[in-house]
């Protein structure tokens, strides 16, 4: 879903139900820069065709000179849940692949 309007983020933001935090964690060259990308370009700030290419979340020059992230980012994202699914109902088909 694309949200063009702030005002709609601020209001999302005001209800506590409506944050989730997550935290991106993998090996170097594991695709972490490549997943943010992907979720920003799924709430329409980057061009899909761009995610992955991007590294939206490397602000720093010498991140994007060296291609490489050396200082975390945060973003605020929108996300619609998904009434057929639910990360628990995953989590419970496939422990392993996911932590505490």
């Amino acid at each position: 879903m694309v949200l063009n309007s702030l005002d709609k983020m601020i209001q999302l933001q005001k209800n506590a139900a409506n944050i989730g935090n997550i935290c991106v964690l993998a090996h170097v060259d594991h695709g972490k820069a490549t997943l943010a990308d992907c979720l920003i370009s799924s709430n329409g700030i980057i061009s899909s065709r761009l995610a992955g290419k991007l590294r939206y979340m490397d602000s720093r020059e010498d991140e994007r000179v060296r291609g490489i992230t050396m200082k975390s980012s945060a973003i605020s994202l929108h996300y619609a849940k998904d009434t057929g699914s639910s990360a628990t109902s995953l989590a419970r088909k496939h422990p392993s692949s996911f932590s505490d």
